[in-house]
Formats: structure tokens, C-alpha cells, sequence
């Protein structure tokens, strides 16, 4: 694989991918409904217990050995910040119930972005252990 198509396909053009798709979902409940509304509540949390090991496996499975690891780890730790928050705010901004109830809409995006942190560190712990196993055997 080419190093410009490595450097293309990098963990920054996979959330834009995921932040398109969470735009679909979100535009599918204009107008806010009630069964709209409670599941774009579950995407939140869906979202990144899919998106992040997803990323994982695109970043360090797909792609044949990165040129440098700490370099890619660092750009999917900015693209999956930046990535995450954006597309749970989309989803937030989705939903409207018409009451009072909107007031506990950010307790999704808390509970997405704390899914998401501990997935994300138990990918790299899981990528360091796989990746030292290897450099041993």
C-alpha cells in the first residue's frame, strides 16, 4: 500500500465516514418523534461501543504496518476526540421532546464520551499487548 493512500486513509477520514452516517440517523427523526428520540438516546451509547474498536481494527488490522505507531496512535486520539464529540453533539441536537426533558438530553453525550474513553484505552492496551507479543515470538 502506497504511503499517500495510508496517509489518506487515516483515522480522520473514518470518523468523518461516522459522523456522515450519524447525520443520516439524526435527519431521520426531523420531525422529533417519541420513538425517534429514544433511539437516537440508544445510538449514543451504541455509537462509540461500534465506531471505536471499528476504528481499532481499521487503523492497526487493515492498514499494513504504519509507519510509526506512536504517530498513528496520535492521530486517532485527536480524530476519535474530535470524532466522538461531534457526532454525539449531531445526535443530541436530534432530539426534542417538547417538555422539560430536553434538560437531560447532555447525559448522553456523558455517557458516550465515558463508553468512549474506556474503550478507546482498552484498545490501546490491547494493541500494546498484541503488538509486544509479536516483536517476542
Amino acid at each position: 500500500m502506497s504511503r499517500l493512500f495510508q496517509l489518506l486513509l487515516g483515522p480522520e477520514f473514518y470518523w468523518i465516514g461516522v459522523y456522515g452516517v450519524t447525520v443520516l440517523f439524526a435527519r431521520r427523526n426531523l420531525p422529533a418523534t417519541e420513538a425517534g428520540n429514544q433511539f437516537i438516546e440508544r445510538l449514543g451509547w451504541l455509537l462509540p461501543l461500534v465506531s471505536i474498536p471499528l476504528s481499532f481494527w481499521l487503523m492497526f488490522g487493515l492498514v499494513s504496518t504504519p509507519s510509526s505507531r506512536g504517530w498513528m496512535i496520535a492521530r486517532l486520539m485527536l480524530a476519535t476526540t474530535i470524532g466522538l464529540n461531534v457526532s454525539l453533539f449531531r445526535l443530541i441536537e436530534a432530539i426534542d421532546y417538547h417538555d422539560s426533558r430536553n434538560s437531560g438530553v447532555l447525559g448522553i453525550w456523558a455517557i458516550g464520551f465515558v463508553v468512549g474513553f474506556v474503550l478507546f484505552f482498552g484498545g490501546l492496551i490491547v494493541m500494546t499487548v498484541i503488538s509486544w507479543r509479536s516483536r517476542t515470538s
